[in-house]
């Protein structure tokens, strides 16, 4: 509690002036922060939406690749040899393992972006590094020269 003098009408007209300049400063300031939140939220929806389009080509091709080869050995129609019925089967288990590889990128990405884990910079070689990021692109078509 304040004590003092009564202040005269003048003086509580510039202190009324100096509370309504700091209650526009806070203000002011509450809403730079709210803007910047909601700029970092849409960043983040951003990558979301743009990840998600990129990932959903990945996620469907092997999807796609298990159920056409589940369906052509359920099918009665077709008799198939014993090499063919192998190849079949490695290709859904390859699809598989692809899907698992992906889904696990997923969530390991989740789990960065909510800080539930956080990553470790350091230095890696690129031998490490694209044999990993090629996973899925058939062998014959690109030729690794790493020095």
């Amino acid at each position: 509690a304040l004590t003092g003098r009564v202040l005269p009408a003048e003086d509580r007209r510039v202190l009324a002036a100096f509370a309504a300049q700091a209650a526009v400063v806070l203000d002011r300031r509450r809403l730079r922060e709210e803007a910047d939140r909601a700029r970092a939220l849409a960043e983040g929806n951003r990558i979301r939406t743009a990840l998600l389009a990129a990932v959903s080509h990945d996620l469907r091709t092997p999807l796609a690749g298990i159920k056409a080869a589940v369906s052509s050995l359920r099918s009665d129609d077709v008799a198939w040899s014993p090499e063919d019925e192998a190849e079949l089967l490695a290709g859904i288990e390859e699809g598989a393992d692809r899907l698992d590889h992906l889904v696990g990128n997923l969530l390991d990405m989740s789990r960065l972006q909510t800080g539930t884990v956080s990553a470790i910079v350091r230095e890696i070689d690129l031998d490490e590094v694209v044999p990993m990021a090629l996973g899925g692109v058939p062998e014959d078509s690109v030729e690794l020269d790493i020095p």
